[in-house]
């Protein structure tokens, strides 16, 4: 999966570079940036306060000599350079050290020249021309910088949100019956790109649930998960045992994907009959509920796409009218209230206690405990399945 737009070259308004970083900050994109680009912004900021050796030359009449003047100049543009060096991000040396240049040149550069005379009007007219003119043209290399900075954000934003747009495609919500079977379920990204994978498949009166979860977080691991779930589409239509399944799509994931990534699965094979086919690689366990028990179904295994020559199994599960199966990703689980974890016992506790209420409310209920618990720090997604008779 591939997104790429054409070069942007309008002008960036400033209103536009405002609301592209809401939710940043410059010294952020400050660290991002190659120094090439931070040219501008420098030269923006030694220009605009170079002014100040000017006006500090009008205060006191012009007497001191032309040199010392071009030297305020130039020393009052270094020095706010310096300021805004070490403040993105703040070093407190860095600061300590502008301060104690900034003292020492301003003792070194003071001579008594109240007692001279004050100069023509002519030295004060250049004072004038000389604030003018490093007021406009740091306000030229201000827009610069804008223009080409502003630019390349709008297009990296621009391509993450075509990216979040192909994951919704990718990941969308569940709500099916297959049979005797019915399914809910939903992912709720993180960030605007998303790593984890609810799916459902549907061939001739059986059906495939699954969820996965991309180690990672944003574009990177969200286009893992699409080559994942295009490989794992195409093989679970093939039939099989799910541990071939398995064995088939982390062969042709590990050349696909940096070393470091891997994907995590729980997966539910059923059909018309009472048993169903489950498998977990590297995920949590899937759940069962009946008679308002909590059970785990599964035995745990490495994940898919982790390390060369893995293989993989599956198990057979019973099947009774009113059981209900959760399938998890971490992230509904993984979620601190500052001291303590929310854990896998108390999803089996809502689960336990959800006894024959919609699959859209027991949904609903896992997603407001976890984020009543603490502050969405991953992906949550949840595959809800009950047989009815």
């Amino acid at each position: 999966m591939a997104w790429a737009l054409r070069p942007y070259h309008r002008p960036v308004s400033l209103r536009s570079f405002f609301f592209a970083f809401r939710g940043g900050s410059l010294p952020e994109l400050v660290r991002a940036l190659p120094a090439r680009q931070l040219i501008y912004l420098w030269m923006a900021i030694f220009s605009t306060f170079s002014m100040i050796g000017f006006a500090g030359d009008i205060i006191g009449r012009g007497r001191q000599p032309a040199a010392l003047l071009a030297l305020n100049v130039v020393f009052s543009g270094l020095i706010a350079v310096g300021y805004a060096r070490v403040s993105m991000p703040m070093r407190r040396w860095g600061f300590t050290a502008m301060i104690a240049i900034h003292l020492t040149f301003g003792l070194l550069s003071h001579r008594p020249f109240a007692m001279l005379p004050a100069t023509p009007p002519r030295r004060l007219t250049v004072d004038m021309i000389g604030i003018m003119v490093t007021v406009f043209v740091g306000y030229a290399f201000f827009f610069r910088f804008i223009d080409v900075t502003g630019a390349r954000l709008l297009r990296a934003r621009a391509e993450i949100a075509i990216a979040r747009d192909i994951h919704r495609v990718l990941v969308p919500a569940i709500d099916a019956r297959v049979g005797a079977f019915e399914f809910f379920g939903w992912s709720h990204a993180s960030g605007d790109v998303g790593g984890d994978l609810v799916d459902l498949v549907e061939q001739d009166g059986s059906w495939f649930g699954y969820v996965a979860d991309v180690s990672g977080h944003g574009v990177g691991p969200g286009v893992v998960m699409g080559m994942f779930k295009s490989a794992f589409r195409m093989r679970a239509r093939a039939g099989g045992a799910i541990a071939s399944l398995l064995d088939d799509v982390h062969g042709v994931l590990m050349p696909l994907k940096q070393p470091q990534m891997f994907v995590t699965v729980a997966c539910l094979r059923g059909g018309p009959g009472n048993e169903v086919e489950c498998a977990v690689a590297g995920h949590l366990p899937i759940l069962r509920v009946r008679n308002g028990c909590a059970e785990e179904v599964t035995s745990p295994q490495i994940a898919v796409g982790m390390f060369d020559g893995t293989t993989f199994s599956s198990s057979q599960a019973d099947c009774r009218p009113g059981d209900l199966f959760a399938l998890l990703t971490d992230g509904l689980i993984e979620v601190f209230d500052g001291e303590q974890e929310l854990g896998l016992d108390w999803a089996k506790g809502v689960l336990a206690a959800s006894g024959n209420q919609p699959l859209s409310a027991i949904a609903d209920r896992l997603l407001a405990g976890a984020r009543a618990h603490g502050t969405q720090i991953d992906d949550q997604t949840v595959l809800l399945i009950r047989r009815n008779s």
